[in-house]
């Protein structure tokens, strides 16, 4: 049984028949910007999966969770989100772990699930989660558990990194097919009445491929046309907005004097193109 205080409703007004899902952002703010700026539309809504802040950087994370926040995009509590203790990142390597008190309020809100409802899904029960149970990945072990849990016949979620789309059949056979970040045409499925979904919307930050490890330079999330009933995942490049920052970065440290390795001071990031 759901805990109603961990569940929110996302309902959404019968003008907007389509429906972003982010993938895992983690952070990263390039990402989060190039989803918007292609798929912001009149009709379009957003909503994240969560795990929203990522390994080291407070100031990114802090920056990724403001902009959600003024952009109206709610979220659910990913694994990161629940592992922050006084504002501060766990998964740190370098770089300050330090969360902004406004990101922190924010991150304190999230539910567990959110509860997709319009006039349009026509009783088409769609949930958005982060994970399975207590922070396990989809896979074609559990996505039927994951569906009957829900209640749903079509769950969103993230956590893995691994775009996909899990089909559970008529029969009750799980069948998936992986999303390759590098790919260049979206991935599609027909909503069928009689078969229910798990989609996995992969990952802003650090999608992964099926060999090769993470694909840092591109971007995953899913779309769903509440009109057409058809899911889809999608993928972009971030290549020539990181090439832009790291010219930025490099111009930005050639212009200050060399301090002769003794650590003080350095110029300041500038703000991300």
């Amino acid at each position: 049984m759901h805990d109603a205080l961990d569940t929110h409703t996302l309902s959404l007004p019968a003008s907007i028949t389509r429906l972003v899902v982010l993938g895992d952002p983690h952070g990263d703010v390039i990402g989060l910007d190039e989803v918007l700026r292609r798929e912001r539309r009149a009709d379009t809504a957003f909503v994240s999966v969560g795990d929203n802040v990522g390994y080291a950087d407070g100031r990114l994370s802090s920056e990724l969770c403001g902009l959600l926040e003024d952009q109206g995009i709610p979220s659910v509590r990913g694994n990161h989100e629940a592992w922050v203790r006084d504002g501060m990142l766990k998964l740190v390597s370098d770089g300050p772990p330090q969360l902004s008190e406004r990101a922190q309020a924010w991150l304190a809100k999230l539910p567990r699930r959110i509860k997709v409802q319009a006039a349009a899904l026509d009783g088409l029960r769609v949930s958005v989660v982060h994970a399975v149970g207590e922070w396990s990945y989809v896979n074609v072990r559990n996505a039927r558990n994951l569906l009957d849990t829900e209640g749903s016949q079509l769950v969103f979620c993230g956590h893995t990194h691994r775009a996909a789309i899990y089909t559970l059949d008529a029969r009750g056979e799980v069948s998936s097919r992986r999303f390759e970040p590098t790919r260049k045409t979206p991935m599609t499925a027909d909503l069928d009445p009689r078969t229910r979904y798990v989609v996995d919307a992969g990952s802003l930050a650090r999608p992964t491929r099926t060999r090769g490890g993470a694909a840092l330079e591109r971007s995953t999330y899913a779309v769903l046309d509440l009109v057409a009933r058809r899911v889809s995942l999608h993928a972009l490049d971030k290549t020539p907005r990181i090439q832009a920052l790291f010219r930025r970065l490099m111009q930005a440290d050639l212009a200050e004097p060399y301090d002769g390795g003794s650590g003080g001071g350095g110029p300041a990031a500038p703000h991300l193109p």
